[in-house]
């Protein structure tokens, strides 16, 4: 399970959830205020994935498939928590959901700004489309469009990621089969009988570096 694998959904979506027509910090915008569950697909320079996400006000789980075997992602911002996992072995690794954006490459400093462009159907959901500009650290930024359903799902994002020392990369992720409603809490909490590490007290800027460490031993024991 390799750290960019694993990370490549979360950081697309933090990079591109922005329902606010002011610049705001994108960690403070990642919640939709409704519950519902989707396919996913986010493609970037790492490659194309696909998945399903389950999401309720606090909480987000997403599940998919790489080179490597499936994978999945438990976000708890209601509880300060984040839990990478791998199935197959029937292990996880949890960190602090505030270390989540040092890990993903400073999006916790991240501000977004949008304008409204139209209107759209995409996946069958009436949704508007946004111009979106987003500014991190180290004049790292965002720029493309989003489209959002009423309720403030965003249904779909594309766009140009362009890193602090100038690297441009292309980006897209979407959602469809959307379906709003309760999710089962069970959803967003640890399977019973797995073997997990804690990793929180480990700095942010080495968390990758002890992930991929650890690695060995978990798929191993």
């Amino acid at each position: 399970m390799r750290i960019t694998g694993l990370c490549v959904g979360l950081v697309l979506n933090l990079v591109m959830v922005l329902p606010a027509a002011a610049a705001e910090r994108a960690l403070d915008l990642l919640d939709a205020a409704v519950s519902f569950t989707a396919d996913f697909t986010v493609s970037g320079d790492k490659g194309t994935y696909h998945g399903s996400v389950w999401h309720a006000p606090g909480r987000e789980r997403r599940d998919f498939s790489t080179k490597d075997g499936g994978q999945a992602v438990i976000l708890r911002r209601d509880t300060n928590s984040a839990y990478l996992l791998k199935p197959s072995g029937r292990w996880y690794v949890g960190l602090a959901f505030s270390a989540v954006g040092v890990l993903a490459g400073g999006i916790d400093t991240l501000t977004v700004e949008r304008t409204r462009l139209g209107s759209d159907v995409v996946a069958g959901i009436r949704t508007t489309r946004y111009k979106v500009v987003g500014n991190g650290p180290k004049g790292s930024r965002f720029d493309g469009h989003a489209w959002f359903a009423n309720d403030g799902v965003m249904m779909k994002a594309e766009g140009t990621v362009t890193e602090s020392n100038g690297r441009r990369s292309e980006v897209a992720t979407a959602l469809s089969n959307l379906r709003l409603g309760k999710v089962d809490e069970r959803m967003f909490e640890l399977p019973a009988g797995w073997m997990g590490m804690d990793l929180r007290s480990v700095p942010p800027e080495r968390l990758a570096q002890a992930i991929e460490a650890m690695r060995p031993l978990l798929e191993g024991r």
